[in-house]
């Protein structure tokens, strides 16, 4: 075999090698990876809710789950006795609660809804949940939060009236 002939056998063989290798693309690919996720309380969340260490602290509620709420009624004990807001008047409680945003990248949170109203025997109770900054969504970067207060207003007077609801606090990457 002279030295043509073995230069065209590497070529063919090589050729071939790129016919069998191709581009390096694949059709499919499975791999099993380890995924770690930890359950834990609102205060301790990616995107964390709990009150502001104020004296209105006091309405703010966590259930056996870890899970926070507001209690305006008379079944909050922790209220010195009340029983409820004033009838016929505006109430307003500042800074009754957080959404701190403790993940790693910036959110854009939102409560909804941000108002509630209940009709009863003539009676209307409204209640608005405000962002201290923006208003309704509000951008959080990693380590900030933004504090929510609330506006209760019974009209014209009766005590007939309640709200008992769900809020939703929502965080989307921007």
């Amino acid at each position: 075999m002279n030295r043509r002939q073995l230069l065209a056998i590497i070529g063919a063989i090589g050729g071939g090698g790129a016919v069998v290798n191709g581009t390096g693309a694949f059709t499919t690919v499975q791999a099993n990876r380890d995924v770690s996720v930890s359950v834990t309380d609102d205060a301790l969340a990616y995107l964390a809710i709990d009150d502001t260490g104020n004296d209105n602290a006091e309405y703010v509620t966590e259930d056996a789950n870890g899970e926070f709420g507001i209690d305006l009624d008379g079944g909050n004990t922790t209220s010195g006795g009340g029983s409820g807001v004033n009838t016929d008047a505006v109430t307003v409680i500042e800074d009754l609660f957080e959404v701190r945003n403790q993940g790693t990248q910036a959110v854009d949170v939102s409560v909804t809804p941000l108002t509630f109203v209940d009709t009863n025997s003539g009676n209307t109770l409204i209640v608005l949940v405000v962002p201290d900054t923006n208003f309704p969504t509000v951008n959080l970067s990693p380590g900030n939060a933004e504090t929510y207060s609330l506006v209760v207003d019974v009209y014209p007077g009766g005590t007939n009236t309640s709200v008992d609801d769900t809020i939703t606090v929502s965080g989307v990457a921007p």
